[in-house]
């Protein structure tokens, strides 16, 4: 079978960017904002200054760095749907991630979050067969500041079955994650054996991990949960405005990370990850959805391959602040170009306005996309069957298809049914209205009135509340976090 496929990067290109990201680190180095990271990257080899707060990694350390890391990642759920990537045929998609704000479903205005606008959405990437695993799409602003991460990732484990990937601020936050996921599970030990959450890394670029940050991926790496170094290149503010510079700094930003990883717990599961883009050069805001910005995630998921690691990528990014054509398009062609290049994760379903806001009209729309894009990464299975040369024979000049046996053994195997788009009513167009975000807005509202999350057991659910409490989090009678009645 034929697949269709896409690549930007040449084998001296790779090595290019892989010499300046090892000259980056040895030269430059990286601030490290934590002592005992500091210190296992000591232990590690690195030339370390406690008082500056840097580290050096010359080659010999990334070296054995890239040797320990696995090559394959588990991706496991509590529903039981369980991964490994990189695998023949695996592209998981999941939501976008936490940005503030949603597109409000009746109102259509942008409006802070709420912890009640997470769960809708958690719901809604339950129910949606594309939603590979889930990010907790947006921040429960209606929740304490110093813990609101902590009820979205309630919510997300509560709410769905599916692989959850958050993000732990300081190593409490990651050993409340743990400790959650484990309580779910019966104990670390099975949590080691099936991570049914991930987490996100992210340096602050250029080249610099708060203490919190490294604290918590040191945590996690010993705990065996998969960690995903997700470098946000912004080129023309905080890496260089060529396309290829920025790209040397997201390669040494994620070997710096990898490195950690495994200084803290030689076979720490690490993903290779890059969502990056552009600085508008009038406003000095980031943009994504940009070509340039497309560049820098399909070659970082290029330089993934070059090192063996498994890999996520911005996938369906945008700058645009509402339903529009710019949506529609600039999504496309991120996601296209994500999924052709070959990337095992992706994240973006349901963003806008430049990833700081979520739609859950968007949401379905997206899956849609994400149901065209697959088709087309399929490619083409030509065989004597396919070929149909009987069928043709049996029909002949001027014949149809429509009731022909090989039709009816091939047209589902073979064509995308569609599930949004294609629903048009008769009659004259209405030029004001757009019929596909109507109709994704009554399958968002269909979804949320009949869909039901497996739900936690009742013993699970006491001993997840007992970890809570431990960690600060106060889960009052009646609050929906841990699941409605």
């Amino acid at each position: 079978m034929a697949k269709a496929g896409m690549s930007v990067l040449s084998r001296d290109d790779r090595e290019k960017v892989h010499q300046a990201a090892l000259g980056i680190l040895a030269e430059t180095g990286v601030k490290v904002e934590s002592p005992a990271v500091l210190d296992s990257l000591s232990r590690a080899g690195a030339r370390v200054d406690r008082d500056a707060q840097r580290a050096w990694l010359d080659e010999r350390v990334v070296s054995e760095a890239l040797r320990t890391a696995p090559r394959k990642v588990r991706i496991c759920s509590r529903g039981g749907r369980d991964y490994a990537v990189p695998e023949e045929g695996v592209q998981l998609i999941s939501t976008d991630g936490e940005p503030p704000a949603v597109l409000d479903l009746d109102m259509g205005v942008k409006r802070p979050s709420t912890l009640k606008d997470l769960i809708d959405l958690v719901v809604l990437a339950d129910a949606l067969p594309e939603v590979g695993f889930v990010w907790p799409p947006v921040v429960a602003t209606d929740m304490p500041s110093d813990r609101s991460s902590y009820y979205e990732f309630l919510a997300a484990v509560s709410y769905s079955s599916k692989h959850i990937e958050h993000g732990a601020a300081s190593s409490d936050e990651a050993r409340f994650q743990i400790e959650v996921c484990s309580a779910i599970l019966g104990s670390e030990d099975e949590l080691r054996k099936r991570p049914i959450f991930s987490d996100v890394c992210t340096p602050i670029s250029p080249l610099r991990y708060d203490q919190g940050e490294a604290e918590a991926m040191a945590a996690l790496a010993k705990a065996g949960v998969p960690v995903v170094h997700l470098s946000m290149a912004i080129a023309g503010s905080v890496t260089p405005v060529t396309v290829a510079g920025s790209l040397a700094v997201i390669a040494a930003e994620n070997l710096c990370g990898l490195t950690m990883s495994q200084a803290a717990s030689p076979g720490a599961p690490c993903i290779y990850s890059s969502f990056s883009g552009v600085t508008d050069l009038r406003s000095g805001v980031f943009l994504c959805g940009t070509p340039e910005g497309i560049l820098m995630d399909t070659a970082a998921i290029e330089m993934a391959h070059h090192y063996g690691l498994p890999c996520c990528a911005g996938g369906p990014s945008n700058s645009s602040r509402s339903l529009t054509t710019e949506a529609g398009y600039q999504t496309g062609i991120t996601a296209m170009a994500s999924l052709l290049t070959g990337s095992d994760l992706l994240v973006g379903l349901g963003g806008l306005d430049r990833a700081s806001m979520v739609s859950p009209e968007k949401l379905v729309m997206d899956c849609e996309a994400w149901r065209w894009l697959e088709r087309l990464r399929r490619g083409i299975s030509i065989d004597d069957d396919t070929l149909g040369l009987d069928a043709v024979k049996r029909q002949g000049p001027g014949g149809v298809f429509l009731s022909d046996p090989h039709t009816l053994k091939h047209m589902r195997k073979d064509l995308m049914i569609p599930q949004v788009t294609g629903y048009h009513p008769p009659g004259q167009p209405d030029p004001m209205k757009d019929e596909m975000v109507e109709f994704a807005r009554k399958k968002v509202k269909d979804i949320l009135a009949t869909h039901r999350p497996m739900p936690l057991d009742k013993d699970v659910v006491e001993r997840v509340r007992a970890v809570a409490k431990r960690h600060g989090v106060t889960i009052e009678a009646g609050s929906p976090v841990l699941g409605r009645a």
